[in-house]
């Protein structure tokens, strides 16, 4: 099913790579006008995600230091996050949702991360720069307590059933063998790095992931949301691979990128690891509803609170907020993306790749002619060389975008856009209720402060 789902969207993305930016740019024939927008995103670069200690193990060659601790954004990575914030805060002034008004707009606005420091400062970086002159205020639990909008399994919100969650993965996924060989040349292409300095193969004492075994079973101890499949050397490949993206998006000199072994198509190339192991943990139906019906829960009860004019319980935030800003993780924004069967192919990234700092983006409008709301989701994100090289971004010269497609969700031949009815419905059905907190109990956090930036 959900091969099926991809296959399908991919196979109309040409057509829909031909369809104008809509996001980016005032069109003359647009009715409508901007009511509220929700950027669900991702944070932006980060040093590696794994230890140098941890790392060691399968290369003899030393991974480069970002100058932050393990998993930190990196200072280049706030200034990407800036440039990006105020490309939304040009966008939003031409829209009218913002009025310039710093102060006032910061009180219709909402800023949350989820509790680790990357998030947090990016959401910071993203706020001082859509609103410099406004305080920074970001909605964060302390660093390290689980948020149950992201990490319901951690948090504690749902159970998880380990024996359907394997089921599924066998069933749509196959034996771990087959993906080894289906990523075949994935895995040529991370080896070649890691063992550029060796004739291309592990030495006496290194352990070459890409070798070891991929079970496909739950796993057993610090089961949380995206780590509920063991998937073994599939894990470990995409955890030894994981610095190069962000090495080259940092600017780091070519010859500490991968070594200097990869070109940048190879770099892209081998990120299909981590949207298939995403696709394993995130995106089988079971897992999907139970790990991302409480987020997509609060994006959609957010957006009914501006498009009824009402406050409703279980939204991120207080009725007339018009500007949210939700920064997490790349594997959060693959399943909520999910949930409504929507995929995305930017320029030089893989397909369903969510790139340092790219956002899916949900905007509420209202037709000027009709009256009526429609919805107009799509994924933007800065390309490769836009992250690495600090490009200025302008509304002539925006970053990566793309309105997605959702399956089933309009019957115009010539728009992507959806009635909020219809959107409201499909996300609904697609929301699993017994995954989703108790509206009336969900407070959410309060603003955090002393968030290290290094």
């Amino acid at each position: 099913m959900h091969r099926l789902s991809q296959w399908l969207s991919l196979a109309l993305l040409p057509a829909l790579l031909a369809i104008p930016a809509l996001a980016q740019t005032v069109n003359s024939s647009d009715d409508t006008v901007l009511k509220q927008i929700i950027i669900f995103g991702r944070h932006g670069v980060r040093s590696a995600a794994l230890p140098a200690t941890t790392l060691a193990a399968f290369t003899n060659q030393a991974y480069p230091n970002f100058g932050v601790p393990t998993g930190y954004l990196t200072a280049n990575g706030f200034t990407d996050e800036q440039i990006v914030g105020g490309y939304f805060r040009s966008y939003l002034l031409q829209e009218g949702l913002l009025t310039g008004n710093d102060i006032l707009d910061a009180k219709l606005s909402y800023f949350r991360a989820n509790s680790i420091q990357r998030s947090n400062i990016s959401a910071q970086a993203l706020f001082s720069a859509m609103l410099p002159s406004a305080p920074v205020a970001v909605h964060s639990y302390p660093l390290g307590t689980a948020d149950g909008v992201f990490d319901p399994i951690a948090a504690g919100i749902v159970t998880l059933d380990s024996a359907r969650a394997t089921q599924e993965a066998m069933a749509v996924f196959g034996s771990g063998a087959a993906l080894q060989s289906a990523y075949g040349a994935e895995y040529g292409v991370v080896r070649s790095a890691l063992y550029s300095n060796s004739g291309g193969a592990a030495q006496t004492g290194e352990v070459d992931p890409t070798t070891i075994p991929i079970p496909l079973t739950v796993n057993t101890s610090s089961v949380q949301t995206a780590n509920v499949i063991n998937t073994g050397g599939l894990g470990d490949t995409l955890y030894a691979a994981d610095p190069f993206v962000m090495e080259y998006t940092d600017g780091l000199p070519m010859s500490q990128v991968a070594w200097g072994a990869l070109t940048l198509a190879q770099i892209s190339q081998q990120t299909r690891i981590i949207t298939e192991d995403f696709a394993i943990e995130m995106e089988t139906p079971y897992l999907n509803q139970l790990q991302s019906s409480n987020a997509a829960a609060h994006i959609l009860r957010s957006m009914e609170q501006a498009a009824y004019g009402v406050p409703v319980a279980g939204a991120f935030s207080r009725a007339g907020t018009k500007l949210y800003v939700i920064n997490s993780s790349d594997a959060y924004v693959n399943g909520v993306a999910s949930l409504l069967h929507m995929h995305w192919l930017l320029l030089g990234y893989q397909a369903d790749y969510c790139a340092p700092g790219g956002s899916l983006v949900f905007e509420l409008r209202q037709s000027r002619s009709t009256g009526a709301d429609i919805v107009r989701v799509y994924y933007t994100a800065q390309t490769f060389d836009q992250l690495r090289n600090l490009t200025p971004l302008s509304l002539s010269a925006p970053p990566a975008t793309q309105q997605l497609l959702i399956p089933n969700g309009g019957n115009s031949d010539t728009s992507l856009d959806v009635p909020f009815a219809t959107f409201e419905q499909m996300l609904w059905q697609a929301i699993n209720l017994n995954d989703v907190q108790n509206p009336l109990s969900d407070v959410g956090p309060g603003v955090l402060t002393g968030v290290p930036l290094s």
